[in-house]
């Protein structure tokens, strides 16, 4: 596995424990720093709030809560914004839509290589 050129912070949600725990395993082997995982968005804003991640990885679809396009957007008013990625099996274009509209990166669940390069891509935060 490749290393990234800087150790991102991430906090991952995902209504699936089984896929939460695969994307632990994969992300920490590639160097990054599992802040928080959550089954639910607004647990998950709960943690970028007080942990000030890198990256929000989010599922799309985690009921009761928000959505990911909407946990997105929540995230993206944050006072320290995280670079947010949707990592989901749903397909629907509004979702794509509404994430471009925000500046947010859709990607299809299951395609590791294409996080790793998104979560490498993305800014580090500036905490105070």
């Amino acid at each position: 596995m490749s290393q990234p050129s800087h150790i991102r912070r991430l906090v991952i949600a995902d209504n699936d424990p089984e896929v939460l725990d695969l994307l632990v395993i994969d992300l920490t082997a590639e160097g990054h720093q599992i802040l928080a995982t959550e089954l639910q968005g607004d647990a998950a804003l709960d943690r970028c709030r007080e942990l000030c991640p890198d990256v929000l990885i989010t599922d799309h679809r985690m009921p009761p809560g928000p959505n990911g396009v909407e946990v997105a957007a929540a995230a993206l008013q944050l006072e320290t914004p995280p670079t947010v990625i949707i990592y989901t099996n749903y397909r629907d274009p509004s979702i794509r839509t509404r994430a471009d509209a925000l500046g947010v990166t859709v990607l299809p669940k299951g395609n590791l290589r294409a996080l790793r390069r998104a979560i490498d891509a993305s800014p580090l935060v500036t905490r105070a």
